[in-house]
């Protein structure tokens, strides 16, 4: 007979789980400020403040979820926040950039996140985050590397 994982030993399930109450908790907290922002759009944003004038491709390859990036910037680009025009060089390409609302936005909601994050790991170390980063890395590679 097959020896099955109960929940309660099973790691993915409590990443899941964490996964979806952090995502409920960026979702409130940002409403309550007064914005509706999806933490996916908000990870474009933020790579955009970082890193500004991004290939779209490049969002797609830096956030691994294609999908959810271009919903994102669909809406982004509705919203005024960010702009898409065609790279120069390269007709087949868009470049993403942040508009001033985007950067605004941002600036705006950056001390709401940061209080909430500091909410929510309060408990933790910086060893503790640390570790919970390289673990967390650890699993991401083992799943990008191909099957023995």
């Amino acid at each position: 007979m097959t020896d099955i994982v109960s929940l309660e030993e099973a790691y993915a399930y409590y990443i899941n789980r964490t996964y979806r109450r952090l995502r409920m908790d960026f979702l409130r907290t940002t409403r309550e400020a007064g914005y509706e922002l999806t933490p996916e759009q908000y990870f474009i944003l933020n790579r955009l403040w970082h890193h500004p004038g991004q290939s779209q491709t490049d969002l797609y390859e830096d956030l691994d979820d294609r999908a959810n990036v271009t919903r994102g910037l669909q809406i982004l680009v509705q919203r005024w926040l960010v702009i898409k025009r065609a790279d120069p060089d390269d007709a087949r390409r868009n470049i993403i950039d942040l508009t001033e609302q985007g950067r605004a936005l941002l600036e705006k909601l950056n001390p709401v996140i940061v209080k909430e994050r500091k909410r929510v790991y309060a408990d933790l170390s910086r060893k503790d985050l640390a570790d919970l980063r390289r673990i967390l890395g650890k699993i991401e590679a083992n799943l990008q590397s191909p099957s023995a």
